[in-house]
């Protein structure tokens, strides 16, 4: 997560961004790729799969939370987890890289 920070040193005021400790840079979903799912809005995301996982369409893979409300994502296609891009329950942006499905 990318953290705004101002700042006035000498007489002039800067803006900068500072990326926070012990955040990993995030990876965004293709969307022209149809085994990637996206993380579709700003949230908490916690997985409820594991890699290797085999999935059913409309299973839910994950919950996110915003604004203190919980929501499950759910895969549009049946498949394989592949590769799981999000493997702690942890901040998210939408569009994100949530899982790829194999």
């Amino acid at each position: 997560m990318l953290q705004t920070i101002l700042g006035a040193k000498r007489g002039a005021r800067a803006i900068r961004a500072v990326r926070e400790r012990g955040t990993a840079t995030t990876e965004k979903a293709d969307a022209g790729n149809p085994q990637h799912m996206a993380v579709p809005f700003a949230g908490v995301v916690r997985a409820l799969v594991a890699e290797g996982d085999t999935v059913e369409a409309g299973q839910a893979v994950a919950t996110i939370e915003a604004m203190k409300m919980e929501a499950s994502i759910t895969t549009p296609s049946a498949g394989t987890v592949s590769r799981l891009a999000i493997t702690e329950s942890g901040q998210a942006e939408g569009g994100d890289l949530l899982l790829v499905l194999g």
